[in-house]
């Protein structure tokens, strides 16, 4: 009876050791529902909570190197519109304009919308308004008497190599309008060293006794002009030059010849030519002798007159 008393004993003891260690396990596996829960499971609840906050900080540190992505250094590139100025602004600003997504380094891409290519436009030929003497090969001057009275001086000052001369003695304006004049014939005299059959610019010296009107000699110089560009295939330039003036264009008690003074409409008529010419005609000196001694009479020149007159022109296209 004592042995299975005691056998009973040692039963119950197995069965409270048993639910012992049962209870020792659910105190381990912390129900996150259990209101108090045992230090174990309070431990577990921590771990999961340090891990989803880490996991929030790799995505927030995933957004900052967003952030300090160096996108706006394309911006920078905008830096290149700068060559804007040579021509292609267009392409340097487009590269600004995608700068924008760098926030400040993008603002510098508005940089890139700088400077306009304009510098293209300028640039004349050598037979542009600004063009001097040296600009061409060779000038050939084409006028009448007087202009053969002053042309031994002239040519003295100049580099003759570069000029030639062609004269008529009555040779007026309305006779060199005609094409088929045999004016367009006549011999050359001292000719330019290189290209003298084909010069590129064409001095001349209009003078008439018969047209008297703006519209009569704005009709026979844009003759000449077309006669010109015919006989001249080469030519860049057309000067215009009236005839020699007594000072102040004012008539000289010595020499009662009207033509010693230069008409305003003569001078209007040839800007006009000029104006209209788109450049190829220009409007050339308008040369007053120094003094009314120097005419002889009518138009003709003293020799002081010749050797004047020829230094003055000289004088002006030392640098024209």
């Amino acid at each position: 009876m004592r042995a299975t008393d005691d056998s009973r004993s040692a039963a119950l003891v197995v069965v409270i050791l048993v639910m012992s260690a049962a209870g020792a396990v659910v105190g381990c596996g912390g129900s996150p529902q259990n209101k108090t829960p045992s230090t174990g499971g309070g431990a577990g609840s921590g771990a999961a909570g340090a891990t989803a906050t880490g996991s929030a900080g790799t995505s927030d540190i995933s957004g900052a190197g967003g952030a300090s992505a160096t996108s706006g250094a394309a911006g920078s590139s905008a830096q290149t519109g700068g060559g804007g100025a040579d021509g292609t602004a267009g392409s340097g600003a487009g590269a600004g304009a995608s700068g924008a997504a760098g926030n400040a380094a993008g603002s510098a891409g508005a940089v890139g919308t700088g400077g306009s290519g304009a510098a293209g436009s300028g640039a004349m030929g050598t037979a542009g308004m600004g063009a001097t003497t040296t600009d061409f090969v060779c000038t050939e001057l084409v006028g009448l008497w007087v202009a053969s009275q002053w042309w031994s001086s002239f040519e003295k000052g100049v580099d003759g190599t570069k000029w030639e001369f062609m004269f008529q003695h009555h040779g007026y304006l309305e006779m060199f309008a005609d094409p088929a004049s045999p004016y367009w014939a006549n011999a050359v005299s001292s000719k330019c060293t290189m290209n003298a059959a084909t010069p590129d610019r064409v001095v001349f010296l209009p003078f008439s006794l018969s047209l008297s009107t703006m519209d009569e000699w704005v009709t026979n110089l844009t003759k000449v002009v077309e006669t010109m560009k015919g006989k001249f295939p080469g030519v860049k330039r057309i000067e215009l030059m009236t005839t020699l003036r007594s000072p102040g264009n004012m008539p000289c008690a010595n020499d009662n010849d009207p033509n010693t003074v230069v008409a305003p409409y003569v001078d209007a008529a040839i800007k006009q030519v000029a104006d209209a010419s788109g450049g190829l005609v220009t409007v050339g000196p308008k040369i007053e002798l120094t003094s009314c001694s120097w005419w002889a009479g009518g138009t003709d020149l003293t020799g002081a007159g010749n050797t004047g007159a020829g230094e003055l022109l000289a004088t002006y296209y030392q640098t024209h």
